[in-house]
């Protein structure tokens, strides 16, 4: 990994990170977040991937991230796309699901 521009934007309370990568296929999102957040130790959950992009041909892959000071500020400002609401509403209607078969084989059981 080779950081080509790094920038503090204490506005946004983030920093703005372009580096490059090289490796045989694209890497996902999930990939880069984890070499990032092992790089400059923060959580997975506060870090954003803008951009991965590549040349044809090439193994180069140029990745444009953004490290949040805390994840409510990465919640503030960042766009919730719609695969991650619906992602979300799943989540949480699974969530909701567990409460009410667990509150039914307690009501069952006595």
């Amino acid at each position: 990994m080779e950081i080509i521009e790094q920038r503090k934007n204490p506005l946004l309370k983030r920093e703005e990170i372009v580096f490059l990568v090289e490796t045989e296929k694209t890497p996902s999102k999930e990939e880069m977040k984890k070499m990032i957040s092992e790089k400059f130790k923060s959580q997975e959950d506060s870090i954003v991937i803008d951009r991965i992009s590549g040349n044809f041909g090439t193994h180069t892959f140029k990745i444009e991230s953004k490290i949040y000071d805390k994840n409510s500020d990465k919640d503030k400002f960042e766009f919730i796309t719609r695969r991650e609401r619906k992602k979300r509403a799943e989540e949480a209607k699974k969530v909701e699901e567990d409460k009410k078969a667990a509150s039914a084989n307690a009501d069952g059981g006595q």
